[in-house]
């Protein structure tokens, strides 16, 4: 599925577009097209977060939205990694020339980092250098767990909760 997004989308790229050119072909594409959107109404539903569900709904939260995203930019060599503020997970675009933040949850909103450091000083957490680096694969995967388990924990669904505890543990390993 991911392939053939990027396919359609290669004939809309090319090499000499700029990055917000490019960037503002994926969100057409994704969010106006294809009908990806954040789910506001149910913010903290399971499937929000389940990957599948998402591509199936086109519906879900921040980490799984850019996880779409990052699978997309993977394929078109775009230089986009996931971005694991407090709070909120976003992508970004970086190449010599041009630092964009992308909000997948707001239909691929474009912020700057001025946007993200104003962001974090609202939050308790203040701005650190630390809460804009790219987030790994692994650190990706053990949020969005944790997501996961908070919300089942909340539901009150204990074998989930568990289920999800322990893929926790072995993340952190």
């Amino acid at each position: 599925m991911f392939d053939g997004y990027a396919g359609d989308l290669r004939e809309r790229i090319n090499s000499t577009s700029k990055p917000d050119q490019i960037l503002s072909a994926i969100n057409q594409y994704l969010f106006s097209e294809l009908g990806f959107r954040g789910n506001e109404e149910n913010y903290y539903e399971p499937e929000n977060s389940y990957l599948n569900r998402v591509i199936d709904r086109r519906t879900g939260n921040p980490i799984s939205l850019c996880m779409v995203y990052l699978f997309l930019s993977r394929r078109l060599h775009l230089p986009v990694t996931g971005i694991g503020m407090p709070g909120h997970f976003l992508c970004r675009f970086q190449c010599s020339t041009d630092e964009m933040y992308i909000d997948a949850f707001n239909r691929g909103k474009l912020l700057t980092k001025n946007d993200c450091v104003k962001y974090l000083v609202q939050t308790s957490y203040g701005y650190q250098e630390g809460l804009l680096t790219p987030a790994t694969p692994r650190r990706t995967l053990l949020r969005m767990c944790s997501t996961l388990h908070q919300i089942y924990l909340h539901l009150k669904l204990p074998d989930e909760t568990a289920r999800l505890q322990r893929y926790i543990v072995a993340l952190a390993k």
